[in-house]
């Protein structure tokens, strides 16, 4: 609950613009996919463990547990790639940009969300037209089990296109998405307190 000041309890600044209300359904969405993601990888240790049981203990491995490994971990990492970028949990290198005046630290890190996110959804709409090539003319499917490969394809899609959005809206204020976490993190704050 916000404060007649402004700022939540932890002091960061509370906001009615559109651009919350599009973060906050487009952060529902994600979540939806990443639990998804996480069932995805639950299934993935399981047939994993089970086919080095089968193939250790009882001399026959699972089938097929590659491609569906293969298949399976595709889900995993693209429908939990959006996820990372909410939580600003990927990798970055922040030790010069840190160094510069607001101002241009703004503009730097926005053009980097802003070409970041343009190549996610480039990479979004090109793996769509790669799908479609590999169910037209004839259905592509993988070798031994005969798994048609483009709702894998479509997934790397679905993935890359909520990433290209979160970093985008990013790419509009860059300086608070940056500022909010570098606040969490020096705190130690957790979502579940902000809230």
């Amino acid at each position: 609950m916000g404060h007649p000041t402004g700022s939540d309890r932890r002091g960061f600044p509370m906001q009615s613009n559109p651009l919350v209300s599009i973060r906050k359904g487009l952060h529902s969405v994600i979540m939806v996919f990443t639990w998804i993601g996480g069932v995805a990888l639950i299934i993935l240790v399981l047939m994993t463990f089970s086919n080095v049981v089968g193939r250790y203990l009882l001399r026959r491995p699972l089938t097929g547990a590659v491609e569906v490994s293969q298949l399976f971990l595709v889900v995993t990492v693209f429908f939990g790639v959006a996820y990372t970028e909410v939580r600003k949990q990927h990798v970055t290198f922040d030790e010069v940009v840190v160094h510069f005046p607001r101002r241009l630290r703004a503009a730097t890190i926005g053009v980097m969300y802003f070409l970041v996110g343009v190549y996610a959804l480039v990479m979004s709409w090109q793996e769509t037209l790669l799908a479609i090539s590999y169910m037209v003319p004839r259905i592509r499917v993988t070798d031994v089990l005969k798994i048609p490969i483009a709702p894998a394809m479509f997934v790397v899609a679905i993935g890359s296109l909520l990433w290209g959005i979160e970093l985008l809206l990013n790419a509009l204020s860059p300086l608070e998405a940056f500022e909010h976490e570098d606040i969490k993190k020096q705190e130690g704050i957790t979502d579940d307190e902000v809230k």
